[in-house]
């Protein structure tokens, strides 16, 4: 295998180290790979997404080196970003490069040797349910005509959940689910592929949970809800929704719930309330909608203050704006810095993301700008991002 000596190298200095750290801290074990003698590699290996640590976790399942597909947020932090590239070249996927871009590299390392992993959701999942994935990635696997490990994580999303302040301990395991060879999708088309790799990567934490309770102890195992779940399901308000320690309660109603263990959350007083995230999730994109649709327009929808605004240049360099006033009306997000400019971007030039669990990134198709936005911890960005993504006609 062609791949670099230091890759090699930093590879086999911490996949032993990081075994026991996810251990340890999440009770994370890694199945060895074995594959049998007529397999060979490199491999394409795809998998869902549950946290922001998975690829090193994945790593520890294989005796060599994976060269993962990364978003830009990785190469955007200055001397780490230098020495994460040095030492384990990922392969970039940015708003800055176009998809051609990306698979050339991955062609590229294929053609010398080397495994590529890929996230194909893009995002690490909200709800612990593996969320949607793109069309495309069928055609990188038509494309390159290698075999195809299908790798799962599982029980690692309730260890620490995206949205969550603190882990807790359960049960967490990680393994190659199904290895699909060239000549089992060489006739199939596009469509029966990505149906049949969405397949093989579909896991719903809370469904596991049902066949098999496990318990995931932690400190505030509601702690930080409210940045990824804003709509209350008593009184139909946004927003409201606030949490203390494993304790989540409606702000305008008054509706408590609490989160156990196990993942669910369970009603403490006579009302309606979401049992799951999953259920959570898919209930106030429907509520969004409908109040979108009631909506006249005139006052903000939403409105965030106290928002730390970051021009960010070809993934690199971070130029600081200034505090700010984020604005979202029926056609546009307004941007007013404290300072008394404001910034206007029509809603169908947006695309919208979020990073970690409440960072925003707005992305300016037409200007080619992207900016950053910071803010407390509790501060909700996911809302931007299924109201424009929405607004846009694309599945989130």
């Amino acid at each position: 295998m062609k791949t670099r000596f230091r890759h090699t190298f930093t590879f086999w200095l911490l996949r032993t180290p990081f075994r026991i750290f996810a251990r340890l801290r999440y009770n994370f074990t890694a199945v060895k790979f074995r594959p049998d003698a007529s397999l060979k590699g490199p491999y394409l290996i795809l998998s869902n997404h549950a946290m922001a640590l998975d690829p090193f976790f994945l790593g520890t399942s294989f005796r060599e080196p994976i060269y993962f597909v990364a978003s830009d947020m990785i190469f955007s932090i200055r001397f780490w970003s230098r020495l994460i590239r040095f030492l384990v070249s990922p392969i970039p996927k940015t708003k800055y490069r176009s998809d051609m871009e990306t698979v050339k590299d991955i062609i590229k390392i294929i053609k010398q040797g080397g495994s590529v992993g890929v996230f194909p959701e893009g995002n690490a999942t909200f709800t612990g349910a593996t969320m949607t994935i793109q069309p495309a990635i069928a055609k990188l696997v038509r494309k390159l005509k290698v075999p195809v490990l299908f790798y799962r994580f599982e029980g690692l999303h309730l260890t620490k959940p995206r949205w969550a302040a603190h882990p807790r301990r359960g049960r967490a395991i990680g393994h190659v689910h199904h290895v699909w060879r060239p000549e089992d999708y060489a006739t199939l088309s596009v469509d029966a592929m990505i149906t049949f790799i969405r397949e093989q990567l579909f896991v719903d934490a809370l469904a596991t949970q049902n066949l098999a309770l496990r318990a995931y102890k932690g400190r505030k195992l509601a702690e930080d809800l409210e940045s990824a779940y804003f709509h209350c399901a008593e009184c139909d308000r946004l927003n409201t929704i606030r949490t203390v320690d494993d304790h989540v309660f409606c702000q305008a109603c008054g509706m408590r719930m609490r989160y156990t263990p196990y993942g669910f959350i369970e009603g403490m007083r006579a009302g309606k309330y979401y049992a799951t995230t999953v259920a959570w999730y898919e209930g106030q994109l429907k509520a969004l909608k409908h109040h979108w649709s009631q909506y006249d327009g005139h006052a903000p929808f939403f409105e965030d203050a106290g928002e730390k605004v970051l021009e960010v240049t070809r993934a690199t360099q971070k130029k600081p704006l200034g505090q700010a006033t984020l604005k979202l009306f029926k056609d546009r997000l307004v941007i007013v810095f404290d300072k008394g400019e404001e910034v206007v971007w029509p809603l169908t030039s947006l695309k919208a993301s979020v990073q970690q669990k409440n960072k925003l990134i707005l992305h300016h198709v037409e200007q080619q700008k992207t900016y950053y936005f910071l803010n407390h911890r509790k501060r909700n960005a996911l809302k931007y991002v299924l109201m424009i993504e929405t607004i846009n006609g694309r599945e989130v």
